[in-house]
């Protein structure tokens, strides 16, 4: 829980942010991200040393041996001279996060230069060249398919074009004594973390020019209950932000399944088990640092408009979790053809609506309630009540207009239409449902 004295604290770094010129607050958490994430890989070393030391196992490190490698450890530099953070920030730990691959950082060389980390392929060569042996084209085959994925990682593409804003030495070690501050009194454990950075991300409440809505945390929660994913369902927001769903998704599976996974199924865990889209670049390197932070490795998070022709993605997923942009319209040329034969409209609440059934529909093979959809609305003027009442999505993902047998809440359609009706009101609100 996130207490008055952490929240003080918080507040505190934020001012020191914008007293320092940084005054967007999408940027505030970007930059605050970016140093969260490198305090993490520090920790994350720290407990793969503790376990060497107990278990005599040598173990795969994040940072290079090297005297520039180690130097930019969180541990190492955060008491460290201002001007000399800035520097080490600036020069190494971010150029260095930009490029980390297989869960390590690169090295430096003696002028300084980034040495990138050699692919598979590469590194496989020259240990059997030393060995005097040569790869088959099989193994070859192999590495290379990994090398691709590694490449399109959310990770890798999203961080290529990242850049550290913090404009001086003195805002940079404010921050860093601040964050220090929080982690070694405040936060005891990562739910502590992940409350802190809820609390950071709720700076972005207000609604953007897209209609951009941050969900609440206690409602993502509420919803993904509603739901109910297992490890074997392909998950996906198609208007993802900062990874809010995926994220509440995971700690979901944690919490109900950890104990009984397989590897087959942990493996789905880290990668093509969550999917998101956005439209704006920040959001999605937030995203992928934020899943990292939560052991998802490798999902995969794309920069796309789902209601755009460029997404042809149909039929894919089990479960659709969102809080779409309920304002605003599109260009009615752009619009998916396949969204137009659901409604033929440019409101992007019902186009979201109309995404679902095309993108979270049940396989051939599963069972008749397989495919599940939440989604939290933010109702448009009443003038447009009765037209967007008109389209509802059934648990199977399927749209359709809405039967009589929906008119009231308690009683189930016989297309098992989950929905909420909207009561006739005198001025708009917003409110959750499931869909």
């Amino acid at each position: 829980m996130v207490t008055g004295a952490i929240k003080n604290k918080v507040d505190k770094i934020w001012t020191d942010i914008w007293a320092g010129g940084i005054t967007n607050p999408l940027t505030v958490i970007e930059q605050l991200t970016y140093l969260m994430f490198i305090r993490s890989l520090d920790e994350k070393e720290l407990a793969t040393e503790d376990f060497e030391n107990m278990a005599g196992e040598k173990m795969e490190h994040i940072f290079p041996a090297s005297e520039a490698g180690q130097s930019m450890r969180w541990s190492k530099f955060k008491d460290k001279d201002s001007r000399e953070i800035f520097l080490t920030m600036q020069q190494r730990v971010f150029p260095a996060i930009k490029k980390m691959k297989y869960g390590r950082l690169p090295d430096f060389d003696e002028k300084g230069e980034l040495v990138e980390i050699l692919s598979k392929l590469e590194q496989a060569q020259q240990e059997a060249e030393k060995l005097g042996k040569t790869l088959s084209e099989k193994e070859k085959d192999v590495l290379r398919t990994e090398d691709e994925k590694e490449q399109n990682t959310a990770f890798a593409r999203y961080m290529d074009d990242a850049m550290f804003l913090i404009p001086t030495p003195q805002v940079l070690q404010k921050i860093i004594t601040g964050l220090e501050d929080l982690y070694t009194h405040d936060i005891a454990d990562l739910d502590m973390q992940g409350d802190l950075y809820e609390y950071m991300l709720g700076k972005l409440a207000t609604a953007g020019q897209n209609g951009q809505f941050r969900t609440p945390k206690h409602i993502r929660d509420m919803m993904v209950e509603l739901v109910q994913p297992t490890p074997d369902d392909f998950i996906c927001d198609p208007a993802c932000g900062t990874a809010g769903f995926l994220v509440s998704s995971a700690q979901y599976l944690r919490a109900h399944y950890e104990d009984s996974m397989t590897p087959e199924q942990w493996q789905h865990f880290s990668g093509s088990m969550f999917t998101g889209f956005d439209t704006d670049r920040t959001m999605l390197r937030i995203s992928a640092m934020n899943l990292m932070l939560h052991s998802i490795t490798n999902p995969e998070i794309d920069y796309k408009d789902s209601v755009s022709k460029q997404n042809s993605i149909c039929s894919k997923y089990t479960v659709c979790l969102a809080n779409p942009p309920f304002k605003g319209t599109v260009d009615a040329e752009s619009i998916n053809d396949d969204l137009k034969a659901v409604t033929n409209t440019k409101k992007t609440e019902l186009l979201f609506l109309a995404l679902f059934s095309c993108g979270c529909s049940k396989p051939a093979d599963a069972a008749p309630a397989s495919c599940r959809t939440a989604c939290c609305s933010v109702p448009a003027r009443r003038t447009r009540a009765s037209e967007k009442n008109s389209l509802k999505t059934t648990s199977c993902g399927r749209s359709f207009p809405c039967p009589p047998a929906c008119s009231s809440p308690t009683q189930a359609c016989p297309q098992r239409c989950w929905c909420l009706p909207r009561p006739a009101r005198a001025a708009p609100t917003r409110y959750g449902s499931t869909i």
